[in-house]
């Protein structure tokens, strides 16, 4: 399977960057293949139907599409602001849900996801993960509905951001091959 890895957050020294870290290396382990959301994909211009012209607009949202439609599953990590997604994830669904020219749905209509979060807190942003599935949801997403929602994640970092805790690396492998597996193609047996 090949995965999608979209962060919430731009912030340097992100939690929900560690995180995703540790999802792709537990990726790599199960034997899946990963790509990052580049950072110039991730950065919008705050939608503006006007904008929708601009060439190098199209071009950068032409490479979203690709990432996306290249995708067998979608794993994001947003932290909670104000218990709800932030605003830059907000901003590429909103992007990426613009149909491209000669096509009826947009390049998230079936795709799996599956959700993560980060938080210094102790509850890991689970006011926003319902919202944030029902939020993909809204836009054609397959969301597995577990999550992983870490909280005080700064205490299970070493001083490189790599996450250290086993308990949650479990979780993040089993996330993992739960959602790749709701991505695989059903095979329906033909009546004899």
């Amino acid at each position: 399977m090949h995965i999608l890895l979209i962060s919430g957050s731009t912030r340097e020294g992100s939690l929900n960057k560690s995180l995703l870290d540790a999802a792709e290396e537990e990726a790599h382990n199960l034997s899946h293949q990963t790509t990052s959301l580049p950072h110039q994909l991730a950065s919008f211009p705050l939608f503006h139907s006007d904008l929708e012209a601009d060439a190098a607009v199209q071009n950068q949202l032409s490479m979203l599409r690709q990432q996306i439609e290249a995708a067998d599953v979608i794993l994001i990590s947003s932290p909670e602001y104000n218990g709800f997604h932030t605003p830059h994830l907000h901003n590429i669904f909103t992007w990426a849900s613009r149909s491209a020219a000669g096509k009826s749905h947009s390049v998230l209509e079936g795709k799996v996801v599956g959700l993560l979060a980060a938080a210094p807190g102790p509850f890991g942003g689970v006011r926003m993960l319902p919202r944030l599935s029902s939020f993909a949801a809204d836009h054609g997403c397959w969301v597995h509905p577990r999550y992983v929602a870490v909280g005080n994640m700064a205490s299970k970092t070493n001083d490189d951001g790599q996450l250290t805790c086993s308990e949650t690396r479990q979780k993040l492998r089993n996330l993992i091959s739960q959602t790749c597996k709701m991505a695989e193609p059903v095979k329906i047996t033909e009546p004899a």
